[in-house]
């Protein structure tokens, strides 16, 4: 059964007009007001076009290349250490060094990817000699315009694979990404999604593909950049200028220079006077004036972008001239938050858990490992750590540190991994220098 077009709307009017909320009110107030409906498929239908100008933002634009360089810094930093919680500590040490000398290459390509783009792509590979390897796809290779009805309930959505039970079980990946030299044009390939590292940061239910991190403020950096652009045109042409002789009678009021046409291009002479004949003046040229108000109409636009994309303002443009220690620390603990919340959700929860679990059991396959049930839970057991931040003031932190240490409000491997550090790698070293110290021999 079709129904009128509208006709939703119509019946809701009455209702919205005695909720007495202005979101849902109507007006000339409201006229021209962006809406989006079904952002699902919103997001799909932006996610190509929000891409390509983030691309070309970032390479171009010197905020836009800092955003991203900003985000990978926080996600990924000096990099993640794994603790593998085998009880054999020489298989954990190990198989920890074997899965950051795995990861770490293609770590910050990740991250850089999910700022850009919005999502990242990193396929698991068995080499001819058999080695596992991670491959990063562009995100244009995962076939965008492959979407249809497999029927039973499955279907592909841009590429990706779901079954009746709306799980992914399937990526449709090109053979070679477009664009790229000595391309060979071809049908998309079926890779199972165990193979298949997919990160994204979901905005709607139900969204399929990731959308640039750079979506919110993609206009603005334009608009921002070609002002910048405008205000240096309108200067360096303003300088060319210097000032303005006014001659009644012609005589070009006793200055010399050269003649172009009826005009004469005068030039003064460091410390030079002259005295001009009645009626004559000059006006001299200010081309920078107006540049203390530009600069402070293009410092509220970048406090536009830096809330836009999630960063102080600060951390986007490098000007700390209105800071203060307090808003500083404040803007960097509120910044530290939600990168520690990505942090968890993207890197740990969507790659390094997913790929952890998948190259144990790829080494179990291979009969490089003890395939067996018990076994093979003591080398699925992990933990990561994040990189840590540094301090804003070393003195006061790590006392603050030592305090709950003490008072029981944290454990000393807790503040370790705050910093970034393996406890185990820090007790070894303390260990080493207290055997230095007593005159002991050093393993």
């Amino acid at each position: 059964m079709s129904f009128p077009f509208g006709i939703f709307d119509r019946i809701a009017a009455p209702f919205r007009k005695r909720s007495g909320i202005e979101a849902a009110g109507g007006g000339r107030r409201w006229q021209g007001a962006q809406v989006i409906a079904h952002c699902p498929n919103s997001t799909l239908a932006a996610r190509g076009p929000a891409q390509t100008r983030a691309a070309a933002l970032t390479l171009n634009n010197p905020h836009a290349h800092r955003i991203t360089e900003t985000w990978v810094s926080a996600l990924i930093g000096k990099g993640w250490q794994t603790r593998s919680q085998h009880p054999n500590a020489a298989i954990a040490r190990s198989l920890n060094d074997a899965f950051e000398a795995l990861t770490a290459p293609q770590m910050a390509i990740a991250a850089r990817a999910l700022v850009r783009d919005g999502e990242a792509f990193l396929r698991i590979q068995i080499t001819a000699s058999g080695e596992i390897k991670l491959k990063p796809i562009p995100s244009e290779q995962v076939d965008p315009s492959l979407s249809r009805d497999l029927g039973g309930g499955a279907r592909i959505v841009a590429g990706v694979e779901f079954d009746a039970e709306d799980e992914i079980v399937a990526y449709h990946i090109l053979p070679e990404a477009p664009g790229t030299p000595f391309v060979t044009y071809g049908a998309a390939i079926r890779v199972p999604a165990r193979d298949v590292l997919h990160i994204f940061d979901p905005i709607f239910p139900g969204q399929v593909r990731g959308l640039s991190w750079f979506a919110p403020v993609l206009l603005k950096l334009r608009d921002r950049d070609e002002a910048s652009d405008a205000l240096l045109m309108q200067l360096k042409t303003a300088s060319l200028i210097t000032g303005y002789v006014r001659d009644p009678d012609g005589s070009f009021a006793g200055f010399e220079g050269q003649e172009e046409g009826s005009a004469i291009n005068v030039a003064l002479e460091p410390g030079a006077m002259r005295i001009l004949p009645p009626g004559a003046d000059v006006t001299f040229s200010h081309p920078g004036q107006g540049l203390t108000q530009a600069a402070d109409f293009l410092r509220a636009q970048d406090r536009e972008i830096a809330a836009g994309v999630g960063l102080t303002f600060e951390a986007l443009t490098g000007d700390l001239t209105q800071t203060n220690y307090s808003s500083a620390r404040v803007g960097l603990l509120e910044f530290r938050r939600r990168a520690e919340m990505l942090q968890r959700q993207l890197i740990e929860g969507q790659l390094l858990r997913p790929l952890w679990r998948r190259w144990i059991d790829l080494r179990a396959l291979a009969g490089e490992i003890d395939a067996t049930g018990a076994a093979l839970d003591d080398y699925r057991g992990v933990r990561f750590v994040p990189p840590g931040w540094q301090w804003v003031d070393p003195k006061n932190e790590v006392e603050a540190d030592a305090r709950a240490i003490e008072t029981g409000l944290k454990s000393r491997e807790e503040v370790v991994a705050g910093r970034g550090r393996d406890i185990d790698d820090l007790n070894e070293e303390i260990a080493r220098d207290a055997r230095r110290a007593n005159g002991g021999a050093v393993a």
